[in-house]
């Protein structure tokens, strides 16, 4: 099926609107959405470096390489220098980025209850179910690859 109106082009046309209302609630915090899941992953796994975290959200290194950026800018992560390289390497949100987070998730969640507000929990539920069916017709290979290198290469040691 194509056209208006399939499945795809429903799912684009929601997550539109769940972004643009996403934007709307960060915009006081300062925060992008990019900035909003790179700030959230790193208060979830600290000291990961970029490329990881950039295979984690899916986008590419430079991506979020701009973002760091601009996070590190506003005093909301530090990039710590790796003495060998001397490249940014661990990578941890500041007190001041942990505050900001856990405002900006108080209002993406505001989000995600307008959107399931009309649900029962049963069909909320259900939904969480359908969505993981369908993401994972669409694996993150780079992921993925990285995942199994790093199984690799602690069984190595």
């Amino acid at each position: 099926m194509s056209g208006i109106g399939n499945t795809t082009t429903n799912i684009q046309t929601l997550r539109r609107a769940i972004d643009a209302a996403e934007r709307q609630a960060l915009a006081p915090h300062r925060l992008t959405i990019a900035g909003f899941e790179l700030l959230d992953l790193l208060s979830r796994d600290p000291g990961i470096s970029a490329v990881w975290a950039a295979a984690q959200i899916g986008v590419t290194a430079q991506s979020t390489g701009t973002v760091l950026f601009r996070l590190s800018e506003a005093g909301l992560v530090t990039r710590e220098i790796t003495s060998r390289v001397g490249r940014p390497a661990a990578i941890r949100p500041t007190p001041t980025g942990h505050r900001v987070l856990l405002a900006a998730r108080e209002v993406v969640d505001e989000v995600d209850d307008r959107f399931t507000a009309a649900m029962r929990p049963r069909e909320a539920d259900e939904l969480d179910r359908l969505l993981g069916v369908g993401l994972a017709a669409f694996p993150n290979e780079r992921l993925e690859r990285m995942r199994s290198a790093a199984a690799s290469s602690a069984a190595g040691r």
